[in-house]
Order: C-alpha cells, then sequence, then structure tokens
C-alpha cells in the first residue's frame, strides 16, 4: 500500500480537480475483476484475503505536529471531504497543529479518538518516528521509503479496520503530495492493494492518473454499500457487488 509515482515529473501532468474525465470505458465484469484484487490482494507478500476489510466507526484524522507544508493539510480536508461524500461512511479531519492554534478543534476534543495519524517527515526522522506500526522495524521502513513515493498501513481487528497509519516523505514536490493523499487516503478505506493489471485507476504504479478515476470510485461506492460488511466473505462479497452494479451502473460505461 504505497505510491510510486515514477512518470509523474516526466508527464507534467497538471491537477485540474477531484473530478478528471476518464476516457477508458470498462465492463462490470473488469471492474469487479479489479475490486478483486484491489480489496483482497497483497503486492509486498502475494497473500490472498478472504474476507472484506473495510471500517465500521468514524473516522478521525490527525496530521502529526506542526512542520508541514499547509497545502498537505487543505489537500487532506478536500480528499477527506470527497471520500465522505462518496462512501457516504463518517469521517474528518479531527487534529492538526493549525485547527489547535486557530481553537478550531472540537470542544469535546480527547487526542485517544484520533485513529488515523498522518505523518509528513524528512527521510531520515521517519524509520524511528514510524517503526512501531511496522513490527518494530527501522530496517523496514527505511526500506519502505527507498521503494515508495509515500506508504501506509492500517490495522484490524478481526477484519474491522481500527486504525491507520499514513507518512508522506517531506522530499517530495507538492504534486506528489497531492497524488499521495489521494491514494493512501483512499486506500486505508479497504482497497491496500496495487496492481499494473488493475486500469484505468490510480491503484495502478505505471498508470497517468493523479486523481480517483470514475473506475476507483465505483469500486470506493461498491465496498461501503450498506449491504457488504466487514468480515462478509470475499465471495460472497463479489456476488453482492455484481447485483450492485447491475442495479447501478449501465454495463460498459465510463461513468
Amino acid at each position: 500500500m504505497g505510491r510510486c509515482l515514477k512518470f509523474l515529473a516526466l508527464l507534467g501532468l497538471g491537477l485540474a480537480g477531484p473530478w478528471p474525465a476518464t476516457a477508458e470505458t470498462f465492463s462490470n465484469d473488469q471492474l469487479l475483476r479489479n475490486f478483486d484484487i484491489v480489496a483482497f490482494g497483497n503486492e509486498y507478500t502475494g497473500r490472498r484475503y478472504e474476507s472484506v476489510r473495510k471500517w465500521a466507526g468514524p473516522i478521525r484524522f490527525g496530521i502529526q505536529g506542526g512542520k508541514y507544508p499547509t497545502y498537505l493539510e487543505r489537500y487532506v480536508v478536500q480528499v477527506i471531504g470527497d471520500l465522505k461524500r462518496l462512501t457516504g461512511h463518517p469521517m474528518e479531519l479531527y487534529y492538526s497543529f493549525r485547527k489547535q492554534k486557530t481553537k478550531q478543534l472540537p470542544r469535546d476534543f480527547d487526542p485517544k479518538k484520533v485513529n488515523v495519524i498522518l505523518f509528513y517527515l524528512p527521510d531520515e526522522q521517519i524509520p524511528k518516528a514510524v517503526a512501531k506500526y511496522w513490527d518494530g522495524s527501522e530496517a523496514k521502513v527505511r526500506e519502505m521509503v527507498r521503494v515508495s513515493t509515500c506508504f501506509a498501513k492500517f490495522m484490524t481487528k478481526g477484519s474491522t479496520i481500527k486504525a491507520a497509519v499514513v507518512v508522506f516523505p517531506a522530499r517530495h514536490p507538492q504534486e506528489y503530495i497531492r497524488a499521495c493523499v489521494v491514494e493512501e487516503l483512499t486506500q486505508i478505506l479497504g482497497l491496500p492493494n496495487d496492481s499494473n493489471g488493475v486500469r484505468p485507476s490510480i491503484f495502478n504504479d505505471g498508470s497517468k492518473y493523479m486523481e480517483l478515476t470514475h473506475h476507483d470510485r465505483w469500486m470506493l461506492r461498491l465496498l461501503y454499500d450498506k449491504s457488504i460488511t466487514p468480515g462478509m466473505p470475499r465471495r460472497e462479497a463479489i456476488n453482492i457487488g455484481r447485483l450492485f452494479l447491475e442495479r447501478h451502473r449501465k454495463p460498459g460505461a465510463g461513468q
């Protein structure tokens, strides 16, 4: 669950907004195949998961520390708003240094309620800061920093996602950070896998996309449909997903 943007600088792509048009069309069968890969696969271990993993309770994001560019918080707020509208799931930027400084924290604010921590740090500070989330291994985190533009991990209790960590290395330019916020905040919702066989999608490291495609947005709608629950067997979820798409989406459409 990490973003590798090796083509981004070469393409010089702009950031027009959160709803890009996608020229490619794709069938419901292709969408379900890709949902199976992204929701139930793992690019690093090759493991297949046999049950749905998703959040059940509210998601409360917190940006760690105060040494981050203002655009990071702006992107986080924009993407959270988009994901909330798309899934119908409760989520918010619960804590940031700016919110604290401007007295915008909730009256009943409790730091223990933060269940997604967003780190923006120089490379050399990342291993020590986040190793505890990767089995205490700084070496493992250093490798993640080496091979990924940004990366994330979610933690589950049973099949319910309870917490997550997202890491944005500070060395990257603004356009990389935008793409990282979009992908990593989406993936911690329960779509963690990347694959070069999934298209048209931001979950394909070789793609040109920096924002969620219509394909990706349909996967999120499907995952957070109320008929699909945490722990549901993979095959049952895919069968329900097929019915969901037959009801709500015109086959072969790009929208």
